[in-house]
């Protein structure tokens, strides 16, 4: 969703609004990993307490040997949702306070050594049951938006308002409203900036279609596009190389209940065309990330599997080098393999992807799981669990991925375990070398 300059960091969507099949599949996943953790009684609170030992040390790289290293985010009970490194010295972060209800928007910027809140921030909206954000997109440090919900809810017909920043505060901003509002609303799950006078949102309507719309500086406006008239095609993620150059990804299920395959659509500056994907070798497949670095450089990631069988969807990345579309089925070979949700692009040779919550990094063809937050106090199954969404950087020696953590604490209550919920900001570098 980024221009070349501005690395994607590859969601997602609203962490707490899933709509799709694609989204309950993920939160069952890994609901059902932190049960396994907690046990079924879980108190989640918003306790801030002290974590985290820095990772492991990688080979050295280009010149210096960088480390992953858990930088203090300004709240340090916020579940981030989105980053993008717009330079070394300004990275920003969306996430969410009081991850599960709702209580507001939290957006910080990393400036080369520490990380602060960047401006005043959008609260909890009064009236309102909840509040969140969901993924981001900035062309400068004074021009971004953030998709938002200042609602209870998708059934909320403001749930179309997106978050605009204009370098000095955040407003709230109506979207483009559905071509058809009886038989679907809106529904968001990502947005490209290019410029303060261009950007693009993707998504689908409720179930009746993909959705373009575009900001032309003045207002969001619906975009036709082929996925529309499709009624089981969803966009996922857009990425954007030039105002020329604009990819969106997803799925559609085929006619007559056929398999779920990965729909592509690309805008070269007059319309929107289908792309035609490459055969994954698996029933079902679905694109969840796409990383656009030029018209002959494209990254999708995503996932491949059988659609009914959610715990063992296997993630891949298509590459397409302008004459052809190249599959790589590595990352569903490395544990933690699964839902692609972000993809980082270092070098030719040098991928990292967030696949199933986990952090996998490919060098050449081979694929690794690496463990950012590094060996914990107590080690495995210390009780702290890391969730990861999304990647950003501006190089092989500068690389984010952030999420959060879930630690437990004993509970008064017998057969319970109190889970605090901690922001993760895990950073590899090579300390400004």
């Amino acid at each position: 969703m980024r221009i070349p300059s501005h690395p994607r960091a590859g969601k997602r969507r609203f962490a707490h609004h899933r709509f799709t099949h694609h989204r309950f599949a993920q939160r069952r996943f890994a609901q059902r990993r932190a049960a396994a953790l907690l046990g079924l009684g879980i108190l989640l609170t918003s306790t801030v307490t002290g974590l985290l030992a820095a990772g492991p040390a990688l080979p050295a790289n280009a010149g210096c040997a960088p480390a992953w290293k858990l930088e203090t985010p300004p709240l340090a009970a916020t579940d981030v949702q989105d980053a993008q490194a717009l330079s070394a010295k300004d990275v920003r972060f969306t996430a969410n306070i009081e991850p599960g209800w709702g209580g507001g928007m939290s957006e910080s910027v990393w400036d080369g050594s520490k990380v602060t809140a960047a401006g005043p921030q959008i609260p909890h909206q009064p009236k309102r049951l909840a509040f969140s954000g969901g993924r981001s997109s900035y062309d400068s440090p004074s021009s971004g938006w953030a998709l938002v919900a200042p609602g209870g809810g998708w059934g909320d017909i403001t749930t179309t308002v997106m978050g605009r920043w204009d370098g000095t505060r955040w407003t709230l901003v109506p979207g483009a409203v559905s071509p058809a509002p009886a038989t679907g609303g809106v529904r968001l799950n990502d947005v490209a900036s290019l410029a303060p006078g261009d950007a693009w949102a993707v998504g689908d309507l409720e179930g009746n279609g993909a959705f373009v719309e575009h900001w032309d500086g003045t207002e969001w406006k619906a975009v036709d596009n082929p996925g529309s008239s499709i009624p089981t095609a969803q966009l996922m993620q857009v990425s954007a190389s030039s105002a020329n150059d604009v990819w969106a990804v997803g799925f559609r299920r085929l006619p007559n209940g056929g398999a779920t395959v990965p729909y592509t659509l690309h805008y070269d500056g007059a319309k929107w065309t289908e792309v035609t994907m490459p055969d994954v070798g698996a029933p079902d497949a679905v694109a969840s990330a796409v990383v656009a670095k030029g018209p002959n450089d494209v990254y999708v990631g995503g996932w491949r599997g059988t659609w009914a069988v959610w715990n063992d969807y296997k993630g891949l990345v298509m590459h397409w080098d302008g004459q052809k579309w190249s599959v790589d089925t590595g990352p569903g070979e490395v544990a933690g393999g699964g839902f692609m949700d972000s993809l980082y692009v270092a070098g030719p040779n040098d991928l990292w992807a967030v696949s199933g919550a986990a952090v996998l990094h490919r060098t050449g063809a081979t694929w690794t799981k690496v463990a950012p937050e590094g060996a914990q106090p107590g080690g495995e199954g210390s009780g702290i669990t890391y969730y990861y969404r999304a990647l950003t950087g501006t190089g092989p020696n500068d690389v984010w991925a952030v999420g959060m953590a879930i630690s437990t604490d004993p509970s008064p209550t017998p057969g319970t375990a109190l889970a605090s919920i901690h922001t993760a900001l895990a950073h590899l570098t090579c300390g400004g070398k």
